[in-house]
């Protein structure tokens, strides 16, 4: 008999686990898959290590999130390189450094958008400041929303005059924070900041919460890093101090039903092998919730009907081992490109994407003189599951994020030994993601944080984190989802 079951291996997963074992807790973690770190893990191919998805290492900075994770862990941090540029963004008619200091970067804006230079430097002020003030309200790890009256009274604990300056960042969207400053008349920075939102919030600025916004550009200058071994490194000591604390992690254990069964939630694997804890943790997205319950349970506040409304992106992915030949002298040491392409439809289905690089002096992730090399772009997930033509749409897709790679690395073609695609049909069969739907839901509009699901489900003993529960995407917000889980299990004497 378990104290705490947790299924699945995602950063929020691993983060409640360990914190839960560290507090005295049984703690059982089942993850289906082989690899630890869900869609931040990795695998391996053909002598190179590619990660699986998330590749930009965040949180790791003096009050960062990652930071205070291993140190309330005890963990030393992992090997990492802090990135002076954070990426090189290539748009149609410009290349932009993002640089993380913030002279430098203003200095860039107004080489790159000089006719919007002094009104993008004001928003850039603005950005930060807020998103400082933001950063002491997350670091307290608040359940949003809150799911009892104890909760509600936390969070009021927050409503300080001070704070009170925030409101208007609650209550607007990115876009028109903007048109304060005359932006929303730049395109080409429109597009640009459009590209970073994307990435960050799986949205674009007249959809985005301001201060979800904010938050997430300021995270870039607060401090990106590259981890050597990839984000997996992560995922790997989360497991070590998971197991160094008494707590069990078993791999290839996929979960097929969960059902409460008096006081205790059972769990049924897809060996026919069955768990029983008091508490459950769901370290699953809110897309299979509805699946693993044996029957509907009390006092659940997810409907399915509602859920399945939820605007949410796949993504499309290439994954190349590369003779390092195709990397131009000038951007030897920037290992993180975004590209945005003509045209002015969605910065989706290949317009936009991230294109990851491993480091030179990084042996695990591939041979001496070689890079891995990691692409993703958004993408709807419906017109996957239509079998005739699946091929073909994936053939298209990775001629045309080539051919727009090739605008900056011109030798990219001829230097590859390695070619993978992974479409949402790979991301179901590999991580378990219903349909292969990744990154949470899409915020719309200025009060969609309102509608966000609390890690508190309201069925007794039962708990949710990962990328569509409160905070969100991104490896930071599904780490402090698995926080709050833990944090909340102890705040009700649970243990």
């Amino acid at each position: 008999m378990q104290d705490v079951i947790v299924v699945g291996a995602g950063f929020g997963g691993l983060a409640a686990a360990a914190l839960l074992a560290k507090r005295g807790q049984q703690v059982l973690l089942l993850e289906g898959s082989n690899e630890l770190g869900g869609c931040a893990g990795k695998f391996d191919r053909g002598g190179y290590r590619f990660a699986a998805g998330a590749t930009v290492g965040m949180g790791f900075e003096a009050g960062g999130v990652l930071r205070a994770l291993y140190a309330e862990l005890g963990l030393p941090l992992p090997q990492l390189k802090p990135l002076d540029v954070i990426m090189d963004v290539h748009l149609p008619d410009r290349d932009v450094r993002y640089y993380r200091a913030t002279e430098r970067w203003y200095r860039e804006v107004a080489r790159c958008f000089p006719e919007a230079a002094d009104g993008i430097a004001a928003f850039y002020d603005e950005v930060f400041r807020v998103a400082e003030r933001m950063q002491t309200i997350i670091n307290a790890r608040p359940l949003v929303p809150p799911p009892d009256g104890k909760s509600a009274l936390q969070m009021l604990k927050h409503v300080k005059l001070g704070n009170l300056q925030l409101l208007p960042f609650l209550t607007q969207t990115v876009g028109e924070r903007l048109a304060r400053y005359g932006l929303d008349r730049s395109p080409a920075f429109l597009e640009f900041l459009n590209g970073q939102l994307i990435d960050s919030v799986q949205t674009t600025a007249d959809q985005c919460p301001a201060f979800l916004g904010y938050v997430a550009l300021n995270v870039f200058h607060r401090g990106a890093y590259y981890v050597y071994g990839g984000l997996a490194s992560v995922a790997g000591d989360l497991a070590g101090a998971l197991t160094r604390a008494g707590g069990d992690v078993q791999l290839r254990q996929r979960v097929t039903q969960v059902a409460k069964v008096g006081a205790q939630w059972r769990v049924t694997t897809a060996r026919g092998e069955v768990y029983e804890a008091k508490q459950l943790v769901l370290n699953t997205s809110m897309h299979s919730l509805h699946d693993l319950l044996a029957e509907p349970t009390p006092r659940l506040r997810v409907v399915r009907e509602e859920e399945q409304t939820r605007s949410t992106w796949g993504a499309y992915m290439l994954y190349l081992g590369c003779r390092e030949s195709f990397l131009p002298p000038e951007a030897e040491d920037v290992l993180f490109h975004q590209f945005i392409g003509a045209g002015t439809g969605p910065l989706a289905e290949g317009r936009q994407f991230l294109f990851s690089i491993s480091a030179g002096d990084d042996p695990s992730r591939a041979p001496l003189g070689k890079r891995a090399v990691t692409i993703s772009t958004h993408t709807e997930v419906g017109d996957w599951w239509q079998r005739d033509g699946y091929e073909a749409r994936k053939a298209a897709y990775q001629e045309r994020i080539l051919r727009e790679a090739e605008r900056v690395f011109p030798q990219l073609r001829a230097s590859l030994e390695v070619v993978l695609a992974g479409t949402p049909v790979t991301f179901q069969r590999f991580t378990g993601r219903h349909q292969g739907k990744v990154g949470g839901y899409r915020p719309t509009r200025r009060w969609s944080w309102l509608n966000a699901y609390s890690p508190v489900t309201g069925a007794d003993g039962l708990y949710m984190c990962g990328d569509t529960v409160f905070p969100g995407a991104g490896t930071l917000g599904t780490a402090l989802s698995g926080w709050m889980v833990a944090d909340r299990m102890k705040g009700r004497g649970l243990f």
